[in-house]
């Protein structure tokens, strides 16, 4: 899972990146914000490297990891469905529903590994017994 959780870290520093040089802005406006995905995908992506090099650690940078694309799943989906449709931020709904739905599957795919170490765990300690 460590290295599904860097890759989810390194799209999401694309998305973050494409949308940053994409950004069509007026002048005088920042796009700092079209970088948000990247804000979320670094830490992502560092977790998942610490997960990869460090098996005692991957179990907290996990569960930190899924903290962070679950925040990134709300905030995403909820702001690209409450703008989807405003007029001139149709670039904008489509990085916060692409960031959105990415972090959404790196959440999905998270619980059903924590489900499945926790049953090989237990599957362990029944055998040990």
């Amino acid at each position: 899972m460590a290295k599904i959780t860097m890759a989810i870290g390194l799209i999401l520093v694309a998305v973050g990146v494409v949308f940053f040089l994409t950004a069509d802005v007026p002048e005088g406006k920042s796009r700092v914000t079209a970088l948000i995905p990247a804000f979320v995908g670094l830490p992502v992506a560092i977790l998942g490297c610490v997960g990869c090099c460090k098996p005692a650690a991957n179990k907290h940078a996990a569960h930190v990891a899924v903290v962070l694309t679950l925040l990134g799943t709300l905030g995403g989906l909820g702001m690209g469905f409450k703008n989807m449709g405003a007029e001139g931020k149709e670039t904008a709904v489509l990085a916060q529903l692409i960031m959105g739905g990415v972090c959404l599957v790196h959440v999905i795919l998270s619980i059903k590994s924590f489900i499945a170490a926790k049953k090989a765990r237990e599957a362990a300690a029944a055998t040990a017994e």
